[in-house]
């Protein structure tokens, strides 16, 4: 596992060292993917795992958001560990990003089914405005000349919890948010640590079909808080079938929030479908309920997985959380 990993991360990072990369970046599927937001599923589906995501938002609107991620993660060192690597690249217009991270899970097994996990991630960022992908308005060659870029640590640490019907996640991205620059020449993306809680369960309806509905919160203390509602039913244990609905509240006082902001909502639809005990593909898209129809088509999120071992047939959680 580990010299896969080694092997993986070099070859990747050659692929994408050249890349630019929006700050809070979204994905529709994470749900399949749960290394992108919490350290501590490296490993969680105890075996080797490799996923790739491409999302483009906002279909239509110029330089609406684009993000390529890839990740991979397994078990290391008997079940105990888990470790994983991820490369994530986002543009948006003239700004974009690009973070690479390593993620370490320690694993306590509590019986049969139940993990409790805790993890840790540590890698770069580099964030990144180019002048030449502006349009301004009356010509102005300063803003046009601009090339700004800047490289900093990242870290991020959850812990996730699952048992055959149910599971729970915490998790924090952007530990060094607080401690970045404040000097008004610092022109690129300024982050904000985001907190993530996740939960929910899956319901055996009868031998062939089951239920899953899970919940995610994400804050991070500056604007409304984000809440994602997704519900997933599984047929055959294959092929996976849900809606989800994104909205935000305010859920903590904020003077610094404007009165009368809109709510940013969006319904998406979700399928995923296991070609066989090693290979997933899934697709998904987003209609939002807001103004942004009016100049949008949608969002469309593509993801492959692919295990290196087949899925394990009596484990239940790893297989289906």
């Amino acid at each position: 596992m580990l010299k896969f990993l080694t092997c993986f991360m070099f070859s990747l990072s050659m692929f994408v060292i050249h890349a630019d990369a929006q700050q809070d970046i979204q994905f529709s599927q994470y749900v399949f993917n749960g290394l992108i937001l919490n350290p501590a599923y490296a490993g969680y589906k105890e075996v080797t795992n490799l996923n790739l995501v491409y999302r483009t938002q906002w279909t239509g609107l110029q330089g609406a958001p684009q993000t390529i991620s890839a990740s991979i993660d397994g078990l290391l060192h008997g079940e105990k560990m888990g470790l994983g690597f991820a490369v994530t690249e986002d543009q948006l217009g003239a700004q974009s990003s690009l973070n690479a991270d390593i993620s370490y899970s320690y694993r306590l097994l509590l019986g049969n089914y139940a993990r409790l996990c805790f993890g840790i991630a540590g890698g770069v960022n580099q964030f990144t405005i180019d002048g030449t992908k502006l349009t301004t308005i009356n010509s102005d060659r300063a803003l046009s000349n601009l090339q700004s870029s800047t490289l900093g640590p990242d870290m991020k640490a959850g812990i996730f919890y699952t048992d055959e019907h149910y599971y729970g996640a915490l998790s924090v991205t952007d530990l060094f948010a607080a401690y970045r620059s404040t000097d008004p020449s610092y022109l690129v993306i300024r982050r904000n640590r985001h907190y993530y809680l996740q939960t929910g369960a899956l319901i055996n309806l009868n031998e062939n079909i089951r239920l899953k509905p899970s919940i995610i919160f994400k804050e991070d203390f500056h604007g409304p808080t984000n809440v994602d509602l997704n519900t997933f039913l599984l047929f055959s244990d294959r092929l996976w079938l849900g809606m989800s609905y994104q909205s935000s509240m305010k859920i903590f006082q904020n003077a610094r929030l404007q009165h009368g902001l809109v709510s940013t909502d969006a319904i998406s639809a979700l399928v995923e479908y296991y070609v066989n005990e090693r290979l997933r593909i899934g697709y998904s898209f987003d209609y939002s309920t807001t103004n942004l129809r009016n100049v949008s088509s949608g969002s469309h999120e593509i993801s492959i997985g692919y295990s290196f071992q087949p899925r394990l047939t009596n484990a239940v959680c790893p297989r289906f959380f």
